[in-house]
Formats: structure tokens, C-alpha cells, sequence
């Protein structure tokens, strides 16, 4: 039982890739493989960087429009000023997204806003001014250069799949090597006790969503070079994905537990359920419900384990 509870996960997405090799003949081909690892990059980072955030004991609403507001201003730069015009408009994109997160920081750790109310309003208000800033309509004309960043790739292996692999593995390390780290699980853990250890609570909350409008942003510049374009109706729905990722892969909201390596399986075992359903030819509109009972069965799961740990304690 110990075994199943601590690698249950895992065991669950080892199960589903072997059955997809033996129902399907094409889930194993290099094509396929290869969409599935793109297409699953870029709500990988986000999730790398909601981990830190579920991990805290709340999570951030806002990363699918920091996104778009990533691509919108990216793309748009870019388009103004052309080739040359391409660190400009990387900067200026993760600089909005730092606005956006810094503003998360503020209202959540020093005026004590609560993490769905202050993300939801950020999210909505972003998203809001991307439309009428572009008057929601998309912007084309991207350098095709730059379109490498999202299509390219390196040894047979997607650029994006690359980048995610690298911000995982850095953050990773952060959350597990680094003393910031072992504070973002002491506060999540107990706030109270963490401060009587001398842990600045709300230095470290303000840290962890900077970092994750950090991660929407590079997000957004993916997706730029993906698309070669900015819709300011991207990344919908992305923040729920990235959280339904990190629980599916043993983070409870409740805060102070939670690994990077069990985000990204989350994030490739619901990427390999959208694959499947696509494969069979299921309708699209039943993706959101797939994600959803696996969320369900995630947390129901971990709340079942945790109360037999506790009655056998």
C-alpha cells in the first residue's frame, strides 16, 4: 500500500502509455509522440511554476492570462519593430507578466487577500485589457525566425519539450536543494510554525508568484513562436489544467507537500489522455471531462490515503 501511495501516479501513467501501445498502432509512432510532447510543453512550465504555489497552500487563476498578455505584448513588439525587435518584445513580455504577479504578490502576502479571490481578480482584469487593447482581434506578422523557438527542434526533440525539461529541472533544484525552497514547504506546511522559526511568510509568498507570472511569461513566448501570431483568446482554460497537473501529481491544495518529478508526470499522464481520446476519434468536448474525473480520483485518492494513515497511526 505504501508503494501505490507514493508512486501511485506514476504507476497509473506507466499503465496508460503501455495500454496506448497495445490498443493503437500510431500512439507509438515518432509523429505522434512528438505532438504529444509539444503540445503538453507549455502548460508544463506553468504548472512547474504552480507547483510552488500549491505547495504554499494556494495556487494562481491568473496564469492562463498572463499567457496571453506574454504573447499579446511579445508578438506585438516584435511585429512593430521586426527581426531586431525580438529581445525587446522577450523583455517586454516578462516584464508584464512580472506587473501581474507582483500585484498577486502584494495583495495576497501583505494585505492578505485571499489566493482565489486576488488571482481571479487579476485574471479577469488582464484578460479584460488584452481585449481591449487588441480590440480582440489577433495580431500577425511575427518574424518567421523567431518561430523557431516554438517549431524547431533539437535531436529529433521539440524546443518547447527542451525549455520545460530545463525550467523543470531548475526549479526542481530550487524547490528541493534550496533553502527558499525548504521554506516554501515550511509555510505551506504551518505558517505559525515558520514564523516562530524566523521564516518571513510573506517574503516567500511574494516570491512564489512573482516566479510564477515568471513562468507564464515564458509560456507566452513559446507560444508566440508556435503560432507566429498573438490571440487574445490564448491559453484559456490553462490555469485549471495546470492545477488539475500538479494534483493529479500528489500535491494537495491544502498545502506543504508536493515534488516536481510528480508535476510532470501529471502534466504528461493528462496530456496522454487528451492524445487517446483525439486517437479514437472521442469528441474534443469530452477532454474537459476526462481531466476532470482524473482530478476527482487524484484528490479523493490522496484523502483516502492520508485517512488510513491516519487511523493506522
Amino acid at each position: 500500500m505504501a508503494v501505490v501511495r507514493h508512486h501511485g501516479v506514476l504507476i497509473v501513467f506507466v499503465l496508460l502509455v503501455a495500454s496506448m501501445f497495445l490498443m493503437t498502432s500510431t500512439f507509438g509512432t515518432y509523429q505522434n509522440l512528438r505532438n504529444v510532447l509539444q503540445q503538453n510543453s507549455i502548460i508544463g512550465i506553468i504548472a512547474c511554476g504552480m507547483t510552488f504555489a500549491i505547495i504554499l497552500g494556494g495556487f494562481d487563476l491568473s496564469v492562463g492570462s498572463m499567457t496571453a498578455l506574454a504573447s499579446v505584448v511579445g508578438a506585438t513588439l516584435m511585429i512593430d519593430l521586426g527581426t531586431p525587435g525580438i529581445p525587446i518584445g522577450i523583455v517586454g513580455a516578462v516584464t508584464a507578466c512580472l506587473l501581474v504577479g507582483a500585484t498577486n504578490g502584494w495583495l495576497i502576502a501583505y494585505l492578505g487577500v485571499n489566493p482565489f479571490v486576488a488571482t481571479l481578480g487579476t485574471m479577469t482584469v488582464v484578460r479584460g485589457l488584452i481585449y481591449v487593447a487588441t480590440n480582440a482581434s489577433p495580431r500577425f506578422g511575427v518574424p518567421y525566425s523567431f518561430t523557431t523557438l516554438g517549431l524547431g527542434r533539437l535531436f529529433g526533440i521539440p524546443n518547447p519539450t527542451i525549455l520545460f525539461l530545463l525550467v523543470a529541472l531548475l526549479l526542481g533544484f530550487v524547490l528541493h536543494r534550496t533553502r527558499f525552497g525548504h521554506y516554501v514547504y515550511a509555510v505551506g506546511g504551518n505558517s505559525v510554525a515558520s514564523a516562530q522559526m524566523g521564516v518571513n511568510a510573506a517574503r516567500v509568498r511574494f516570491a512564489v508568484y512573482v516566479l510564477v507570472s515568471v513562468c507564464a511569461a515564458i509560456s507566452g513566448i513559446i507560444l508566440v513562436g508556435q503560432t507566429a501570431s498573438a490571440t487574445p483568446q490564448a491559453a484559456l482554460g490553462y490555469e485549471l489544467t495546470a492545477i488539475a497537473a500538479v494534483i493529479v501529481g500528489g500535491a494537495p491544495l491544502g498545502g506543504g507537500r508536493g515534488r516536481m518529478t510528480g508535476t510532470i508526470v501529471g502534466v504528461f499522464l493528462l496530456g496522454v489522455v487528451a492524445n487517446g481520446l483525439n486517437l479514437f476519434g472521442v469528441s474534443p468536448f469530452w477532454q474537459p471531462v476526462a481531466t476532470g474525473l482524473i482530478l476527482i480520483a487524484a484528490v479523493a485518492f490522496d484523502g483516502y490515503s492520508r485517512r488510513g494513515s491516519f487511523g493506522s497511526f
